[in-house]
């Protein structure tokens, strides 16, 4: 019976990790082998792989001999634009589908998301050097330099952030959540999660519809995820984000007027730079709130 139990933790581990046999088995240092007969229950394994396999699943071994997915009651699953949320007594369990049939496949959906965006990213950083390259050294052109390195920049910037920061798995332990809120910007509504996983701050964002909001606000109040606090529905006339949809339409009337058109550019270029240097900001911030967690938990 421990060898079924323990069996179906693997396998079930395995796949809301997002890992194949043979990944894990070479995660875990052990034979393709031991990890089939682990989860057929074909075998008792030693203290060494036990060892070896927990710590893959960020487990000690005590815990994954008692851990049993089905022992997690679901409280309530909430549909967003994409996806489903699924709560959990322990645990949240984001997923493409209503039944949370296989979380290695929608694992597999997200990592292939993720490499999307960033081949759009790595397409265009140099793309944008070699239009920067063109600007300052064959037409002399400086405005149209600094505006192509600003979003070469920006680029790197955000491929750095996403494999860092947005990628990870799809389930998410409620005592590694640092935040969660629901958030209102120009364009949509969104339930941001921050998390730590790996070692680091990982950020989910859930999009909503509008009929899904207060829904999920209110089942995120009565789940205690949430405080009225978290809560930002309101967008001010003057805040920041205003000033962002804003400014560009300034200085294109200021453009059209004046007929600067290098001005326009280097002032596009200064806002993309800007933009770029809040979010390098915002990941030392978060490097440091998880070197704080570390040091706190110790």
């Amino acid at each position: 019976m421990e060898k079924e139990k323990l069996a179906q933790a693997v396998k079930q581990l395995r796949k809301i990790k997002g890992l194949s046999q043979e990944v894990l088995a070479n995660k875990a240092e052990v034979s393709l082998r031991t990890v089939q007969r682990l989860e057929k229950g074909e075998t008792e394994p030693t203290g060494d792989t036990l060892n070896r396999i927990s710590a893959v699943f960020n487990l000690s071994p005590e815990e994954l001999l008692e851990w049993n997915c089905t022992s997690d009651t679901l409280k309530k699953t909430v549909r967003t634009r994409f996806e489903f949320l699924h709560i959990f007594e322990n645990n949240l369990v984001i997923t493409k589908s209503e039944c949370i049939d296989d979380l290695l496949d929608d694992y597999g959906k997200s990592v292939n998301n993720i490499f999307k965006t960033l081949m759009v990213f790595f397409i265009g950083i140099p793309i944008f050097t070699i239009l920067a390259f063109v600007g300052y050294y064959i037409i002399e052109n400086i405005g149209l330099a600094l505006y192509a390195s600003a979003f070469a920049f920006l680029f790197f910037v955000l491929a750095f952030y996403s494999i860092l920061f947005t990628s990870g798995s799809s389930l998410i332990k409620k005592e590694n959540i640092t935040k969660l809120i629901i958030k209102k910007s120009l364009y949509f509504t969104t339930v941001v999660i921050i998390h730590v996983e790996s070692g680091r701050l990982k950020e989910r964002n859930l999009i909503l519809k509008n009929d899904q909001i207060e829904v999920m606000k209110d089942i995120l109040l009565s789940e205690k995820l949430i405080e009225e606090k978290d809560v930002k529905l309101k967008t001010g006339i003057f805040s920041f984000q205003t000033l962002n949809l804003a400014l560009p339409w300034i200085i294109f009337i200021f453009v059209m007027i004046y007929k600067k058109i290098d001005q326009m550019m280097i002032y596009y270029g200064g806002i993309v730079l800007f933009g770029s240097f809040l979010l390098i900001s915002k990941m030392i911030q978060r490097s440091i709130n998880i070197s704080g967690r570390k040091t706190t938990n110790r």
